[in-house]
């Protein structure tokens, strides 16, 4: 979860771009998709035994 902190996202984007990669997300799109990945990240921490029914 530490990992995908909104606050690391230039971190994560730098690194991409180093990579030679293009995602094609703009700046708020990935901070954006940071933001999902940290919150589902952590709703699957704090409910590791919850079954969705």
């Amino acid at each position: 979860m530490i990992l995908f902190m909104p606050v690391n996202s230039p971190v994560w984007r730098m690194g991409i771009d180093e990579m030679g990669f293009d995602i094609g997300l703009s700046e708020v799109g990935f901070f954006t998709t940071s933001v999902f990945i940290f919150i589902v990240g952590s709703i699957l921490t704090f409910t590791p035994k919850t079954i969705f029914d």
